[in-house]
Parts: structure tokens; C-alpha cells; sequence
């Protein structure tokens, strides 16, 4: 599924986030993330347990697993210059939401080797589209029930303790 969204910046905890997990994310992810995420707006929100294939969890001392982030293998795929549509150049990197984080489903955060910022001279409005992955229906059925079972609810919905 592709979708567009915009560059934004956010409450700047980016760097402190992938600090915080930096040994776990390089672990699920298979290399060392740059210290900081992108903040992208998308154009209507999206249901990223569809997309998701990987968790950032972490186990509670009454021995219960708690979810804190989903995390979706994309591209970002932009136009060559001067060509046809159909001439594209697309950068793999992961997109993240965490479970009770300060935004809604309509924002994602970026993780990557690269600062993309730099690398692709990206500033604040610019626009971007994402294109997101489903999982395979043999294991979505698996994964989203696992997912269902172990997250806590969004916010505003008050959690069985």
C-alpha cells in the first residue's frame, strides 16, 4: 500500500528513543539505526499491525509481555527527475508506531541507518510517499493475534490491570 505524508517535526524524542533501545532495534532490525527518527504525517491514518513484523516489547515482572512499538518494513520511494512516472528510487527502512505514544495512527516514525534528513536533503512540509508491505496472510492471522492478546488498548480505553 502506498501512501503520502509529509516531513514534520515532533516533540524531539527521536534521539532519546533510539538511544533508549538502540542495542534492541539493532538486534530486530539487523543493523545500528541512526540516534533519531523522522516524523511523517500521513494523509489519513493507518492500521500498522497489517504491515507489522516486528515488535519492541519488553517483559513485565508478573511475567506479561507488554508491546511498545510495531514496526513495518518500507520503502520510500521517490520520482526520478526529469522522467517518467514509473522511474523511481526507492530507500528500505522501518516505520514505527508506538502503542501509546504521543500520536495518533496517522503519524509514523522513521527508523534507518542514515540520517534522512541529510541524506536526502528532506526539510520540514516536504512530502514523501511511504509504501508499506502487507504480511502474508499465512502469518498476519498469527501475528495479529499475537498482537491483539499482548498490547494494551490505544488511549482513552482504560487497560484490565
Amino acid at each position: 500500500m502506498r501512501i503520502r505524508g509529509h516531513v514534520f517535526s515532533g516533540v524531539l524524542r527521536g534521539q532519546p528513543l533510539i538511544e533508549l533501545y538502540f542495542h534492541r532495534i539493532a538486534g530486530l532490525l539487523g543493523f545500528e539505526p541512526f540516534k533519531g527518527t523522522i516524523n511523517i504525517e500521513l494523509e489519513r491514518a493507518i492500521d500498522i499491525e497489517l504491515f507489522a513484523t516486528k515488535t519492541l516489547e519488553h517483559v513485565l515482572m508478573d511475567g506479561t509481555k507488554k508491546i511498545s512499538a510495531l514496526l513495518a518494513p518500507i520503502d520510500i520511494v521517490f520520482q526520478k527527475e526529469g522522467n517518467s512516472k514509473g522511474h523511481e528510487e526507492r530507500y528500505r527502512c522501518w516505520a514505527m508506531q508506538q502503542v501509546e505514544g504521543p500520536y495518533g495512527n496517522d503519524v509514523v516514525e522513521l527508523i534507518a541507518k542514515d540520517m534522512l534528513r541529510e541524506k536526502f536533503g528532506l526539510n520540514e512540509g516536504d512530502e514523501l510517499d511511504l509504501e508499506f508491505f502487507e504480511v502474508p496472510s499465512s502469518n498476519k492471522k498469527s501475528f495479529v493475534s499475537a498482537i491483539s492478546k499482548l498490547k494494551p488498548r490505544r488511549k482513552g480505553q482504560l487497560m484490565k490491570r
